[in-house]
């Protein structure tokens, strides 16, 4: 078992680049840069679906022997960082690194859940609406939806209102913050060793 891990987990890195250069060209496919009715293009792009498939079948069972395997974890470590654990100094230094990358990522954690509820708004109204007199607003607010469909829930406002500055979350999508957070752990932990290594 231990052997077919280390040539799936192989596999799945080497793959990260494959994955991403067709990634590009199954966008390409997408937006219409390549023929669709082409006898080759859709031929390409079947394959490149049967790719993406098998990467993701196999992530998710690595992701699961991470999960409950301890010799797999040290596996997995040693091909990320570079780094084996040879004497028990290199052990402490590991634990210290991963204590670091752990409260580093748990701090960009709570910094990304502060400003994916945070709401500010800057606006002015029509004279008729004025309140006292004044037409520019700025209004703060914490939005906390557990379902993705609770902006819809919401009624509209019947004020006509001209916005100036508008934030309601982070303006970047789930993929991409679970995307920068697993590249934030490794680096994280990376340059955590590094540094203690000196």
């Amino acid at each position: 078992m231990k052997r077919v891990d280390s040539i799936l987990l192989k596999v799945f890195l080497c793959g990260i680049p494959v994955i991403a250069v067709l990634a590009g060209l199954s966008y390409l496919y997408g937006a219409g840069a390549v023929s669709h009715h082409a006898g080759f293009g859709r031929l390409m792009n079947n394959f490149m679906g049967l790719v993406f498939a098998l990467w993701m079948v196999l992530s998710m069972y690595l992701c699961v022997r991470l999960v409950v395997s301890g010799p797999f974890r040290d596996q997995v470590i040693a091909k990320i960082t570079f780094i084996r654990e040879r004497d028990e100094r290199e052990a402490i230094l590991t634990g210290k690194a991963a204590k670091t990358a752990m409260l580093t990522s748990l701090a960009l954690l709570i910094l990304l859940f502060c400003l994916s509820c945070f709401h500010v708004s800057i606006y002015k109204v029509p004279p008729e609406n004025a309140v006292n007199g004044k037409t520019g607003f700025i209004t703060l607010g914490l939005g906390f939806d557990l379902l993705k469909n609770g902006e819809q829930d919401r009624p509209k406002e019947r004020i006509q209102k001209q916005d100036i500055f508008s934030y309601r979350g982070l303006p970047v999508s789930g993929t991409t913050v679970i995307l920068v957070l697993i590249v934030w752990q490794i680096v994280a932990y990376n340059y955590s060793m590094r540094r203690l290594m000196r």
